[in-house]
């Protein structure tokens, strides 16, 4: 396992344009310390800790990619969800970190002031979600991915999301990447059910590759990708209407 940590972490290092000197500068050691530590693919877990950071890349990540096992969901408190559901630019800040943007790229994209940037990031560190860091970049502390409630009070805001992510895969031309499917079919419980372990583990298998992905591929080599997966009994008698209501 120990081996096997070390040899991810190269991937990392390799997919990230870091370099040992690059390392040992965010470490305040050596570059043969370093150089050292990864030939003997041995250190004190506090170290390979602070390499994780280092990379901004949590122990969790690393050992479950290790170990080829999904990272389970953590789940915000209500007080949490209900401080982000009053301020919105803190929660979309939350959630294109969360995304795996890098904050320069968010800073950049957004146009953040330094002091828009500090405010943003105390907002979350005061929830304890995030902590700012020098130069007022802002380094999430929880650990994806976050399951939100969907009754909580960030009901309406992820509604809003994930109908707005729909309508555009439902107009986007379907490519060899992406594309809306949809499908109504007549079937027994038992089937939907066996259907509805399937897609729970298509589900699985795709935390499980782009967490892969994150690790040892290039920045720009990433692009944010959403599945949205709904299996569900439908009665279209409710839905549809057999009168002419047009004007």
């Amino acid at each position: 396992m120990q081996a096997e940590l070390f040899e991810i972490l190269k991937s990392v290092l390799k997919a990230r344009k870091v370099t040992y000197a690059d390392l040992a500068q965010r470490l305040e050691v050596s570059e043969p310390t370093i150089k050292r530590v990864f030939a003997d693919r041995d250190c004190k877990l506090s170290r390979m800790v602070e390499i994780c950071a280092a990379l901004d890349l949590t122990l969790d990540d690393l050992m479950a990619q290790a170990s080829h096992v999904d990272l389970r969901p953590t789940q915000l408190s209500g007080m949490q969800e209900a401080r982000l559901a009053t301020n919105r630019p803190a929660f979309n800040l939350f959630l294109l970190l969360l995304d795996g943007m890098p904050f320069d790229a968010i800073r950049d994209h957004y146009q953040l002031s330094p002091q828009q940037s500090f405010k943003l990031g105390i907002a979350l560190e005061k929830l304890g979600l995030a902590e700012v860091m020098p130069g007022n970049r802002v380094r999430l502390t929880v650990q994806g991915p976050v399951d939100f409630r969907r009754d909580g009070p960030l009901h309406q805001a992820l509604v809003a999301l994930n109908m707005d992510f729909l309508r555009r895969a439902y107009l986007a031309p379907d490519t060899d990447h992406s594309a809306y499917l949809t499908q109504t079919r007549r079937m027994t419980q038992k089937t939907a059910h066996h259907i509805l372990t399937r897609l729970r583990d298509v589900q699985t298998d795709l935390a499980t590759l782009a967490r892969r992905d994150q690790l040892t591929q290039p920045e720009e080599a990433l692009q944010s990708y959403k599945i949205g997966i709904a299996l569900s009994p439908i009665q279209f008698s409710q839905l549809l209407s057999l009168t002419d209501t047009a004007p």
